[in-house]
């Protein structure tokens, strides 16, 4: 008879617990929003190295967020001239060459190394797009659950792993309105640039940064950060688009790829070019996400070595149709 009073309390605790919590279904959120994640690479022509990432889609025509330094070249402080963008497979199968099939050539519309995002367009794609709603990231709290989906180096593509919003730190890494949330969600290099998203698969923030190594040299861990959406929707509203968050209202109809609520697209600002590259914040601790390695690495050689090939293709038609003139300027 005396358990009776402590079961009955047990249920109401349980029932009082917040939808938070109990909604979140990181298998949906994933099924719902990966097709809007995608993989980026950015390189140079006769270049052995080349920048892997991750971004996502923001609009149905191929507007692509990811990370500045993900497209930038620190050595020759430009961005990289040549940039891919590879949409997800309907199943993933472990396979490079079929997971990375989908491939489009991008081209750089703006970019801001201070706050580390820069917005690329796909060239092609066919139908409409899947692409994510953002988030006001001014309603999330510290403990809410959150997912990120990314290609970490050594582990797969389109990748998911979950957590929680850790902390919140304002102007990052002594940069004005540059704010992030920190969170335990596990990202590493090649994370770079992905979406961080909350239960509803709305874009909460941008993966951005990692600490692996505190300032005695103690290995840390779950220390990672993302740029805040509203850091985000600022920015490309600053370039002539307008963009503004969904209210948690819009979600009740769809997922969060339905194309219709929560997101309001303008059409592409004719004057958007990439400015001057300020100086590249954060060279230390917390270390940037991009993953760089040799073309001869295995996991996207071969398509390095197709586009190499369409470009010796194209240099080689140039000659054959200069050549005519050279002939005749050698017979007079």
């Amino acid at each position: 008879m005396h358990m009776l009073p402590f079961l009955v309390a047990a249920l109401l605790t349980h029932a009082a617990l917040p939808a938070a919590a109990l909604d979140f279904d990181p298998k949906r959120v994933y099924r719902d929003t990966a097709p809007a994640v995608v993989l980026v690479a950015a390189f140079d022509p006769r270049q052995r190295e080349q920048s892997l990432g991750t971004g996502a889609f923001i609009r149905a025509d191929g507007l692509v967020l990811t990370n500045a330094h993900v497209i930038f070249n620190d050595k020759l402080q430009r961005p990289y001239k040549n940039l891919r963008v590879f949409l997800k497979p309907r199943r993933i199968t472990g396979d490079i060459r079929k997971d990375t099939a989908l491939k489009h050539k991008a081209r750089l519309i703006h970019y801001s190394t201070s706050l580390d995002l820069a917005l690329l367009k796909i060239q092609g794609g066919g139908s409409p797009l899947p692409y994510l709603k953002f988030a006001d990231s001014s309603r999330i709290e510290i403990g809410e659950p959150v997912l990120a989906i990314g290609h970490p180096e050594q582990g797969g593509l389109w990748t998911l792993t979950t957590g929680t919003i850790s902390s919140q730190i304002e102007n990052f890494q002594n940069v004005a309105g540059k704010n992030v949330f920190q969170t335990e969600t596990s990202i590493n290099k090649g994370n770079s640039g992905g979406p961080l998203l909350d239960r509803y698969g709305a874009m909460v923030g941008i993966n951005s940064n990692i600490a692996r190594k505190g300032k005695s040299g103690l290995l840390i861990t779950d220390i990672n950060f993302s740029i805040k959406s509203n850091v985000a929707l600022g920015w490309l509203n600053s370039l002539g688009y307008s963009f503004v968050a969904a209210a948690p209202e819009a979600f009740a109809a769809g997922p969060a790829l339905q194309q219709k609520a929560g997101i309001v697209p303008t059409e592409e600002p004719p004057s958007a070019k990439p400015p001057a590259a300020a100086p590249n914040p954060g060279a230390g601790e917390p270390r940037i996400l991009t993953e760089r390695h040799p073309y001869k690495a295995e996991d996207l050689r071969k398509q390095v070595e197709t586009e190499m090939e369409d470009m010796m293709e194209e240099m080689r038609g140039k000659l054959e149709s200069n050549r005519p003139a050279a002939k005749n300027q050698k017979t007079r």
